[in-house]
């Protein structure tokens, strides 16, 4: 009995101090995981910061967007005049309004316009009384059977329309036009009539800007069997927030798509590329998907278990201590036993050529510049700093010493010149 209190009192301390470690390890780790969270949390919440305060880029001519490609101030100037706008963003939903007599239809962005949507426009178009395409690629035209053909043209020249139409008026101007339009001829349907003639782009006498030789910013197709009369506009940018006001742009935007008491206005979105019938094109291949999620997969993995098997940084004594300047002289003990005396008179003249030409601010390269602006400064002949830099290599260590010393004592005097 008198034995087991001391026993009993000197195991529990011996206990303690063997937990210390696996406790001092525990709180180790869970720090660690703390500090790790804390970062992939802070890390979220940065990319849906940025996620938040990052607007998406002005689509042009989006009858929304109040940019400076937006066209959002045309809209309001077509209900100022009473025009019942509607926008409608796919093709599937241009279908559902049926747009049909008293009702006028504008493609506003074409870009996302494909083949087969473009058919389902001209479907959808037949019985409206107007259609206004805003800058049309070629492909377009021909699906439409349209006896035009375009190209991209991207130019601030100031025309004049010089014709009478249902949109333009003779004295009309346009400063900005982006598409080209020249007719061709498809089925022998009624010709197009051409407004806003482009000039000659050579700048020459060959054709006259009323011969519409070099195409017409503004196209008007009158009405077919298949289609309602069509109007094709070059002058897209004129019809933007930042354009609209200038020239007679307005005017012509009013007159286009103010033709009828409703207006359709169809913006065609990333979905009206796709095929129809088809599982249409998409941003993300079929297989990019899974390959992601199994990429990702790895990446965690691979990072838990290096990160598992990374301890704490230690220091960790050198054996030796090494100089750094111990390769330059296990280099010149190498020269000397050689007997290498002109490799190591190369090796100082360029060092101190270098060296000159960073303090000159000259390139290293031209030798001769470098010798005439060390001269200079230096207050020495330069045949003499030529003979120095450039000169025969010594033959003797006595040679190569004083060398040695002249090179230094040149580069003090230009260092302090």
């Amino acid at each position: 009995m008198t034995d087991s209190g001391p026993a009993a009192t000197s195991t529990a301390p011996t206990d303690a101090v063997t937990d210390l470690p696996a406790r001092a390890g525990l709180a180790t780790r869970v720090r660690r995981r703390v500090v790790w969270a804390l970062v992939v949390a802070i890390g979220v919440a940065a990319l849906a910061a940025m996620a938040l305060s990052t607007s998406a880029p002005d689509q042009v001519l989006d009858p929304d967007e109040a940019g400076p490609q937006g066209g959002r101030v045309l809209v309001q100037v077509l209900r100022d005049h009473g025009v019942e706008v509607e926008v409608v963003r796919s093709v599937d939903e241009l279908l559902d309004v049926d747009p049909g007599p008293g009702t006028t239809v504008v493609v506003g962005n074409p870009a996302h316009l494909g083949s087969d949507s473009t058919e389902l426009l001209g479907e959808a178009t037949s019985e409206a009384d107007r259609l206004v395409l805003v800058a049309p690629t070629a492909e377009q035209l021909a699906t439409l059977d349209l006896p035009l053909t375009s190209s991209d043209l991207g130019a601030q020249v100031t025309v004049t329309a010089g014709c009478r139409s249902t949109v333009a008026r003779p004295d009309d101007t346009a400063s900005v036009v982006d598409t080209r339009f020249v007719p061709v001829n498809r089925g022998g349907g009624p010709a197009a009539t051409l407004c806003f003639a482009l000039p000659n782009p050579r700048g020459d006498d060959e054709a006259a800007p009323a011969d519409f030789g070099f195409g017409a910013a503004l196209a008007t197709v009158p009405a077919g069997a298949e289609h309602p009369e069509v109007v094709a506009v070059g002058v897209g940018s004129g019809l933007t927030n930042r354009f609209v006001g200038e020239e007679s742009h307005a005017g012509l935007a009013v007159r286009a798509l103010g033709h009828s008491p409703r207006l359709v206005w169809y913006q065609p979105g990333i979905g009206d590329l796709a095929s129809a019938g088809g599982a249409g094109l998409s941003a993300w291949p079929d297989w990019l998907t899974p390959a992601a999620v199994i990429l990702g997969t790895a990446v965690v993995v691979l990072a838990f278990v290096r990160g598992r098997r990374m301890g704490a940084l230690v220091t960790e004594p050198l054996p030796v201590v090494v100089r750094a300047v111990e390769t330059t002289e296990s280099r010149g003990r190498i020269y000397r036993r050689a007997r290498d005396r002109g490799r190591a008179a190369a090796v100082l003249r360029l060092g101190s050529t270098e060296r000159l030409a960073r303090r000159l601010a000259l390139p290293p390269h031209a030798v001769e510049a470098v010798q005439a602006a060390a001269a200079a400064a230096a207050g020495m002949p330069p045949t003499q700093v030529a003979a120095l830099l450039a000169g025969p290599p010594p033959t003797t260590d006595v040679e190569l010493h004083t060398l040695a010393n002249a090179l230094a004592d040149l580069e003090e005097r230009v260092r302090t010149s």
